[in-house]
């Protein structure tokens, strides 16, 4: 029998608080569809998982379903490949005697993060044991700490009782914020506990608002996944979501701040020499950055694609374009799209 995929898209958006049109939710049931045809349906799972990095996954989600789409079905295309790597890059393409591997970017992968998500697992697992058929959302403090789990259990579980829904609840007090609580009950499926459904941060700066620093940094941790060099045989790439990044910023970010050039009779412009491209442990293994922006306003959503090339590798075009249609190929000597096509400087 095959999967019910109407009835997944729906439980994933259930446990967002995104509220989807019907449109979303047929969308979404038809890339989970295509994904588990071209057995990639780890997606999937990670979808109906929800949690922390949800948007991520929706994300990766349908840049996959982009790449599947753009292949034909004998086209070889995996997700988080298990060949013994000590950290898989996400994506796998191989097409003839090319392999392309894609890493999607991440925000940085501090320490702080990394206690805090296994902070979050540990709320998600307590909250099991209260049987209250509601979602809840939890935004922590940067002063939340694992000893506070069972007060914020406590805290929960007095809450859930009766919520007032769509009020936000500050854990423990007004005056020292440790969490932000809200709970929301399920529109069509039933759940027998309370389940996490979304988790954020009170203090970070979200992902759309990163500026050309945090974007650089961003690249250089998501770079982390390339082992090896780029050669002939591999490409590696990053593939990050730049719905609200401008592109002066990405500009910044890759090849080198900008910065104007005045002599007596002409005015220029020449960039600074502190681009992620020219970082010397990634100048030879990242090939470019595919920066992905939503053609429609909905989490399922195809994307435009902008590649910004690194100047090692500019004599590699054919082989860029065999991988996706882009909507602009953007090198060291290209301002970023600026209405109609692109100019030379």
């Amino acid at each position: 029998m095959s999967p019910d995929f109407m009835k997944f898209a729906t439980e994933v958006f259930e446990g967002t608080k995104y509220q989807p049109s019907d449109t979303d939710v047929q969308n979404l049931a038809s890339n989970m569809n295509i994904l588990e045809d071209r057995l990639m349906s780890k997606l999937n799972h990670r979808l109906l998982e929800g949690g922390r990095k949800i948007w991520d996954t929706f994300a990766e989600h349908n840049f996959a379903v982009k790449l599947a789409s753009y292949h034909k079905q004998d086209s070889e295309i995996s997700y988080e490949p298990d060949e013994g790597l000590r950290r898989p890059p996400d994506f796998k393409i191989v097409l003839d005697e090319l392999t392309y591997w894609i890493q999607m970017k991440r925000l940085s992968n501090l320490e702080r993060e990394n206690r805090q998500n296994k902070i979050v697992q540990k709320i998600k697992d307590e909250a099991k044991k209260i049987e209250i058929g509601m979602f809840f959302g939890c935004d922590l403090s940067e002063q939340f700490f694992e000893k506070d789990i069972p007060d914020l259990i406590d805290f929960l579980s007095n809450k859930s009782s009766n919520p007032e829904e769509g009020k936000k609840y500050t854990f423990p007090n007004y005056e020292n914020p440790k969490a932000i609580i809200d709970f929301w009950y399920p529109n069509k499926s039933e759940i027998s506990y309370l389940t996490l459904g979304v988790s954020g941060d009170m203090d970070m700066v979200e992902e759309t608002g990163l500026a050309k620093d945090q974007i650089k940094q961003s690249l250089i941790n998501a770079a982390g996944a390339f082992e090896w060099d780029v050669n002939h045989n591999i490409i590696n790439l990053i593939a990050m979501d730049a719905d609200k990044h401008e592109d002066i910023d990405i500009c910044d970010a890759v090849f080198g701040t900008e910065f104007e050039m005045f002599s007596q009779n002409r005015h220029s412009w020449s960039r600074e020499k502190d681009g992620f491209f020219l970082i010397p442990d990634f100048s030879n293994k990242v090939a470019g950055v595919i920066a992905l922006k939503s053609k429609e306003r909905s989490p399922i959503s195809d994307y435009f694609a902008t590649l910004y090339v690194n100047d090692f590798f500019k004599d590699r075009s054919s082989d860029f374009n065999k991988l996706l249609s882009f909507s602009n190929i953007i090198n060291f000597k290209m301002r970023p799209p600026m209405g109609k096509g692109n100019f030379d400087i």
